[in-house]
């Protein structure tokens, strides 16, 4: 049974990987295994059986997660383009309260990590206004976008990525 349900954690987990806005780390801290999972990779040469035992559910599930949520995805960003953009805008505000929790959970509240959270709040905000006015500023409302629009994009990913909730 436990099998099953790390399996399900893993679908959602590889979904998490596709989805935009969502990360699989998020997948993790809301499920309770983000710690776990990490040790157990980290850790995979030094128990090898009960740590490959522990991650395949998640590793299949993720796998499956990936390409079951990848068509999915597809077909409902090209069907019904504004209702599935405002699911996964309310699926990331509705993640914010679960990941505050974990983060003010072993010190107590710090106000730096409502500054950071009010931040990033705005930078998304930023993110989201560039997306709109952007293409019509470069002169394209193709998908194509340019050299500069794509580096921006990628430096800005790339900043999402220096920061961790452990």
């Amino acid at each position: 049974m436990i099998f099953f349900t790390n399996f399900l954690k893993g679908i959602f987990i590889g979904a998490g990987a596709i989805l935009p806005g969502i990360s699989s780390g998020v997948f993790c801290v809301i499920f309770g295994i983000y710690e776990k999972l990490v040790d157990s990779i980290l850790n995979l040469k030094k128990n090898f059986k009960e740590n490959f035992l522990f991650l395949l559910p998640f590793a299949l599930g993720g796998v499956i997660g990936v390409f079951l949520f990848g068509k999915l995805l597809n077909y409902f960003f090209h069907t019904f383009p504004m209702p599935t953009k405002s699911l996964f805008i309310g699926f990331i505000i509705g993640s914010i309260p679960i990941l505050f929790k974990k983060a003010n959970g072993k010190n107590g509240f710090r106000l730096h990590y409502l500054i950071y959270l009010l931040v990033a709040f705005f930078i998304g905000l930023l993110s989201i206004r560039l997306e709109i006015i952007l293409p019509s500023f470069i002169g394209t409302q193709s998908i194509n976008y340019s050299f500069v629009y794509l580096v921006l994009a990628g430096f800005a990913m790339s900043c999402r990525n220096c920061y961790s909730w452990s």
